[in-house]
Formats: C-alpha cells, sequence, structure tokens
C-alpha cells in the first residue's frame, strides 16, 4: 500500500522522498520510534519540515511505509527458505523452520523490530492483525502447502484467519520480547500448538 500524498514525478523529488525514507530509517536503527518525529527526520534528512508534508500525511505515514518495507524484506527470506526446504521431512518439521525463519529474520533486520513495537503500539490489534491475503497469510498457504496439509473446503477460510492471527500476535510477542529465551519458547509453542492443530 503506497501512502504517499504525492507521488512524485520528477528525479529530484524522488531523490527527496527516498532522502527522507532513508533519514528515518537511520533514526530508527539509532533510536526508538517514539523518538522520530517530523522534525528528527527533517533535521536528519537535511530537507525542510515542509517536505514531508508535502509527500506524507505525518511521520506515521513515513513509518507505515517502512514497516511494509521491512515487512516484504523478511517475508521475501522466508520464501526463500521454503524453497529450499526438502517436503519429506514433514509438516511439523517444515513449520518449525518457518516459525524459527520469520523469527530470527524479523530480529535480525535492522528496523523490523523497532516497526512491529511501534504498529503493535499505535494501532489496535485487529488493525495489525494481517488477513488471509496478507504476505503473512500467503506463507502460511505456502508452508500447509509444502507441508502436504490440505483444509476442508468449508473450514479453509476460519482455519487459515485463525492460523494468520495466532502466527501474527505469537510472533510480534516473540520479536518484542527482551529476553532472547522466553522469544524462543513463545516459538516453540507456537510450532507445537500450529502442529497439533493444522498437522
Amino acid at each position: 500500500m503506497d501512502k504517499i500524498k504525492t507521488r512524485p514525478k520528477q528525479a529530484r523529488a524522488k531523490a527527496r522522498v527516498e532522502t527522507i525514507l532513508n533519514a528515518t530509517h537511520s533514526l530508527l536503527i539509532n533510536g526508538k520510534p517514539e523518538d522520530v518525529s517530523t522534525t528528527a527526520i527533517a533535521r536528519a534528512a537535511n530537507v525542510p519540515v515542509g517536505s514531508i508534508y508535502q509527500y506524507f500525511e505525518d511521520r506515521n505515514d513515513i513509518l507505515r511505509q517502512l514497516y511494509e518495507t521491512a515487512y516484504m524484506e523478511v517475508s521475501n527470506q522466508v520464501v526463500i527458505s521454503l524453497k529450499s526446504i526438502d517436503s519429506s521431512i514433514g509438516f511439523d518439521a517444515i513449520n518449525r523452520k518457518q516459525l524459527h525463519c520469520f523469527w530470527q529474520t524479523a530480529r535480525n533486520h535492522p528496523t523490523f523490530r523497532a516497526l512491529t513495537r511501534w504498529a503493535n503500539h499505535e494501532y489496535s490489534f485487529a488493525e495489525v492483525t494481517p488477513g488471509v491475503k496478507s504476505g503473512l497469510g500467503e506463507l502460511i498457504k505456502d508452508t500447509l502447502q509444502v507441508g502436504g496439509i490440505e483444509l476442508q473446503s468449508n473450514r479453509r477460510d476460519a482455519v487459515l484467519q485463525t492460523t494468520v492471527t495466532l502466527v501474527s500476535a505469537l510472533i510480534d510477542a516473540a520479536i518484542e520480547e527482551d529476553d532472547e529465551d522466553k522469544a524462543q519458547a513463545l516459538i516453540d509453542e507456537l510450532a507445537t500448538v500450529l502442529s497439533c492443530y493444522l498437522g
């Protein structure tokens, strides 16, 4: 979803939007989302504050776009991982590998953790929970397919939405968890629940 107010057409305007996004990205790496203001972004990007509002609604608009980009980067790594998995290892092992891949990739991404915290604090649970047609929904469908799991047609949508919601909530909790052992335990429990529910 593209949230830029005015789609830049000229190279100079496109460069300015990219500069604003890069400056915000740098601020996130070096601080907390709550410290990222339009004034701080303008200062870091060396642009007038008015330039930010020319292309974005507000700072949340910028953070939302960066979150979508980070989510796509993490998802792409998980898709690559799934392609390399031998389907003969069975759903339980595939499920665990994919959950660990998603969690580790997300935690190692330079801004995903900070942006997840921002989204979880800025929006309601319903607003941050992706749908079945989201990137996460597609990853789950692909994992089920590789794992040889076929859902009953009359339950398919409900099972997928339940799975997406559960995975989204617990992955986010694990990403936000500062204690690595507790985060690992959440991912392991999520894998166990999904194997029982889906396998």
